[in-house]
């Protein structure tokens, strides 16, 4: 069973009625507890739309900064964003992730399903298990990313950055599989960090070292049911707690409550975002554009110009874009993403990227990374000039109410900014 699907006692949602089944329907049946009540008034009369952990990250803040998040307000930093970065990679941090799309896919017909739209092979994925997949359209084009756990042997669980509900229902056509988006009713808590594992010791949780990459299981914390799972995009040893909406509250304050004293800070989207990019990690719509979202052909890209590891399994089956990737597999891409250092010790803004004075590329993610001492970025470029040196950034200094142009040289990062081998240690250390 899930978080989202996990029975309560004493509830009196339990006395619902419930869809009565179909004999002939061999779909995973409705719960009415996977989706959230319908609010009184409509949506555009929302100030905020709210994520389950609001009240506690609001409660956290000392700087009111607030940004959104697939449609979510959520905090951009609750303290100091260099202090959530020092307890990231020298302690650990708490994050608010339930903003991310997440859907249960569950039916007889759910892996034929799963391997039908995804350029990845479903089949060897274990129970409590997860790995990186990517969907694409019938040219071969990425239309997403995202995370698949195998919750059951019919049963998984995709999270993605961005909403694909539309496609994937009308791609599962004639498939006996029912696709259910249960993003409000599903919160995520990421808890980041060298002590990441060792946070679990105040929590009385003392077997999850033993817990491999991408490995999940359930935990009791304060009570509450938590599918925890050792998963996470800053680089370093992490894991992501997933619960009921309701159960949330009570979890990130019995979590922080608990390993506060051990060195454990709230942290928000500012230091998800930077540490992402030390990790090299491109976020969809923001790093890459859904191919049914580009409007210049030239935006929408294959898989392996986003992630230059990815390789076209040779037993994988029939998929969506199979045969145009296969076409493909000789042919260099025109662009792809990569990952750049810009010289110069203090942030800058930059975006255009010129070589001998022509643009070929555009930085789609930036940031100054303090593991590196340097400004950093995500950028889609010409592939011709991806190895050539020489290549320099048109950069932006604001000085008081003024602002000085100038140009620094670049250059092309062949490991991410920042990646600790301890992510992937079994048994997962304890102490950094």
């Amino acid at each position: 069973m899930t978080p989202d699907t996990l029975p309560k006692p004493n509830e009196e949602q339990a006395e619902m009625p419930r869809e009565v089944a179909d004999p002939a329907d061999e779909r995973a049946p409705v719960d009415p507890a996977l989706f959230e009540e319908v609010p009184e008034e409509p949506p555009y009369m929302r100030a905020v739309a709210t994520t389950p952990l609001h009240l506690e990250t609001a409660a956290e803040s000392r700087t009111n900064r607030w940004t959104g998040w697939n449609g979510y307000t959520v905090p951009e930093v609750l303290s100091d964003l260099a202090d959530e970065y020092r307890a990231l990679r020298g302690a650990a941090v708490l994050m608010d992730l339930s903003p991310l799309v997440k859907y249960r896919i569950a039916g007889r017909d759910a892996l034929a399903c799963l391997e039908r739209l995804l350029a990845v092979r479903v089949a060897p994925l274990a129970i409590d298990r997860s790995r990186h997949v990517i969907f694409c359209d019938g040219g071969g084009f990425v239309l997403g990313d995202g995370l698949l756990f195998r919750l059951a042997e019919d049963e998984y669980r995709l999270v993605a950055e961005e909403a694909h509900f539309a496609w994937l229902t009308d791609s599962a056509e004639g498939f006996r599989v029912r696709i259910e988006d249960v993003s409000a009713t599903l919160a995520v808590l990421a808890l980041q960090g060298p002590y990441s594992c060792f946070m679990f010791s105040g929590l009385g949780i003392e077997d999850m070292a033993a817990l491999a990459p991408g490995a999940a299981r359930w935990i009791a914390i304060g009570g509450m049911p938590v599918y925890a799972s050792r998963t996470g995009a800053t680089g370093d040893l992490g894991y992501e707690l997933w619960c009921d909406a309701e159960d949330a509250p009570h979890v990130w304050r019995e979590v922080m409550t608990k390993a506060a004293p051990f060195g454990l800070k709230p942290a928000g989207f500012a230091l998800r975002e930077l540490a992402r990019l030390e990790a090299g990690h491109p976020r969809a719509g923001h790093d890459y554009l859904s191919a049914f979202a580009a409007i210049d052909p030239r935006d929408a890209l294959q898989p392996a110009s986003v992630w230059p590891g990815f390789v076209l399994d040779p037993s994988k089956g029939l998929f969506n874009g199979g045969a145009a990737l296969r076409a493909a597999g000789g042919i260099v891409p025109a662009r792809r993403v990569v990952r750049l250092a810009v010289e110069g010790l203090e942030p800058v803004r930059f975006a255009a990227i010129s070589l001998g004075g022509r643009v070929v590329g555009t930085a789609t993610s930036t940031g100054f990374s303090p593991a590196l001492g340097a400004n950093i970025a995500l950028a889609t470029i010409e592939t011709a000039v991806a190895g050539a040196g020489g290549l320099s950034v048109a950069a932006e200094r604001k000085e008081g109410i003024s602002v000085s142009e100038f140009r620094l040289p670049a250059r092309l990062l062949r490991e991410p900014a920042f990646s600790h081998p301890r992510r992937f240690t079994v048994p997962a250390p304890s102490r950094g």
